[in-house]
């Protein structure tokens, strides 16, 4: 990571971090026999860390007297297996981390680990650090954790992003490996990390650090792999940093803080004075809870402009990670000229674009100096990684500033989509008899799925709430017409099998259908029923709709606008060339 950036995502992630569990056998949180400290050690267990997690033991307080596999790594390594919980937990608190223990004694521990019993708290942790040897079982218990914590289940991790094997083990290659043959065979997409602070695995939504106990003889490993108690918080702040780095992961993590910080402030807007007013609106209306998230939304909004959060993207940290990217040499820079073609851009023209106060595209050249003669393009993502990537990156950052969301926007839905202004569907183009299914879109063959219609929701918002108890209402919809990515489009939407679809929304009037449907029992709204784990919309004549997504309201009031300005043309009757070569055209 580049300095200035690193120090950045470093501060993120310190100022984000709270919570952090660890699991570990042979944790002692208890001053050493004969300390001056006072207290025995049952005292100094509850005082000191009141939020420690430890299954009572079979017949009472385990022994301290350790087994003879327990010894196990001592005897192969020179190293000592016991972990200074009381200087860990000192440790955390100097960074303002608060350190919980979970301490399985017996193989019925272990078992409650992998059976789910400690999920609620692993998942609401910030960090989880575990032992890879428990009760002298090898990592087997621990791999198995691993494995079910991070399951691809949407919402399924919880606050949690990083898991630190911190262990006694001489083969941190070994542990590491173990781990990414299990994840894989699990199919998770992985990468390798080795950087020369340490050993680690990368995904999509976590990364897991291999870190050494101190006093163990590892060959061939790199030496800041091995982390003492005292150094292990600062370690695992940077390895957090590791894995949230970049602009928008670190400006995500600081305003999460900030948001935490004024979180007093954002309760007394909220106070409860202001009950009586609520009450009244939602008696009135039907529809108090809708009014209530845009209300905490734009405060929320409002804080973060009021505290500057936008600030933290400045100019000098742009330049900070454009320097890092054009110095990592894992690919060339590159523009998109005339025809759509690539052409390669010398490093020092990017450099030099850092330096205006106006960018301007058309200074760029290539590596002989030669000037690209490029300007009004709509993207330089390829000047900072492949051609690939930056497609790919432009493509996500789009559905990101259309959608609110959407099937794989990644949060868990406790709810189901309601039918509103902005509401993407899918139909089968009319040929499901009333009562009778779609085909599933999942299993559909390709002539079926040339009949499959996007159809964009216009029902004004205040149209479609607050129905009458199974009221029969019209919906307006628009289709989209779907084109390839290059060609004029308004959406980038994926599909059901995530597949992508470029939709434009330039219907006309006359292509406009109204299609019935009725309320949900006791909601005022229509909402979506899944099944085999697609939304979908059942009109009142039979027909289903699959949802897709819901645009974000602006993007959906343009359409409707467009929509409207067609409506209201004027049509007149003049002479032909009056409206040809004057301005009636």
């Amino acid at each position: 990571m580049s300095t200035e950036l690193e120090q950045w995502s470093v501060n993120a992630a310190r100022d984000y971090l709270q919570t952090v569990v660890v699991v570990d056998d042979q944790v002692a949180i208890e001053p050493a026999e004969g300390s001056a400290n006072g207290p025995g050690p049952e005292d100094v267990v509850e005082d000191f860390d009141p939020l420690s997690v430890e299954p009572e033991p079979e017949g009472g307080r385990a022994s301290k007297q350790r087994s003879t596999d327990n010894h196990r790594a001592d005897e192969t390594s020179g190293g000592n297996d016991d972990l200074d919980g009381a200087a860990l937990s000192e440790a955390f608190a100097g960074y303002g981390l608060v350190c919980g223990y979970v301490r399985p004694k017996n193989g019925d521990q272990r078992n409650a680990l992998v059976e789910g019993s400690y999920d609620r708290l692993f998942l609401r942790s910030d960090v989880l650090v575990l032992d890879w040897t428990l009760n002298g079982d090898t990592g087997q218990t621990t791999s198995q954790l691993v494995a079910r914590l991070v399951q691809t289940e949407q919402g399924k991790l919880g606050r949690l992003r990083l898991i630190c094997i911190y262990t006694n083990d001489p083969d941190l290659y070994g542990v590491r490996d173990t781990l990414q043959r299990k994840l894989k065979g699990e199919g998770h997409e992985l990468e390798v990390s080795e950087n020369g602070d340490g050993l680690g695995i990368v995904a999509r939504d976590f990364r897991i650090s291999v870190l050494g106990k101190p006093g163990v003889s590892r060959p061939g490993i790199p030496g800041l792999s091995a982390v003492s108690e005292a150094e292990l918080p600062e370690r695992i702040v940077r390895e957090f940093a590791q894995a949230s780095h970049g602009i928008l992961p670190g400006f995500a993590l600081q305003s999460l803080s900030l948001l935490r910080d004024n979180a007093p402030t954002l309760l007394q807007r909220f106070r409860s004075d202001l009950d009586p007013a609520f009450v009244s609106h939602d008696l009135l209306t039907g529809e108090g809870k809708r009014f209530a998230i845009q209300l905490i939304a734009r405060e929320i909004q409002s804080l973060l402009e009021s505290t500057g959060a936008g600030d933290m993207i400045s100019r000098k940290r742009i330049e900070s990670w454009v320097k890092a990217r054009l110095a990592s040499g894992e690919f060339v820079p590159q523009v998109q000229g005339k025809k759509r073609a690539l052409k390669d851009v010398s490093p020092d023209s990017v450099l030099e674009l850092l330096t205006q106060e106006k960018v301007k595209i058309d200074t760029l050249r290539d590596s002989r100096g030669g000037q690209l003669g490029v300007s009004k393009i709509a993207t330089i993502a390829s000047l900072f990684t492949t051609a690939d990537r930056a497609r790919a990156s432009e493509e996500e950052l789009g559905r990101l500033s259309c959608f609110a969301r959407d099937l794989h926007s990644g949060y868990t839905f406790e709810r189901e989509p309601t039918l509103q202004l902005g509401t993407i569907l899918i139909r089968e183009a009319g040929t499901t008899p009333a009562g009778e299914l779609a085909p599933d879109p999942l299993h559909e063959s390709k002539q079926e799925e040339s009949k499959r219609e996007f159809l964009l929701c216009l029902q004004p918002l205040c149209d479609s709430e607050r129905l009458e108890l199974d009221e029969r209402r019209g919906f307006p919809m628009i289709p989209l017409s779907e084109v390839e990515l290059g060609e004029e489009f308004h959406f980038l939407a994926f599909d059901h099998g995530k597949e992508k679809r470029a939709l434009a929304g330039k219907a006309k009037p006359y292509e406009m259908i109204i299609v019935p449907f009725r309320s949900t029992v006791g909601e005022g709204v229509v909402r979506a029923i899944k099944r085999d784990g697609i939304p979908r919309f059942t009109s009142d004549d039979g027909e289903e709709f699959l949802w897709i997504g819901e645009l974000r309201p602006e993007h959906a009031l343009r359409v409707s606008h467009e929509l409207g300005r067609l409506i209201s043309r004027v049509g007149l009757d003049e002479s032909e060339w009056l409206r040809y070569d004057g301005l009636n055209r």
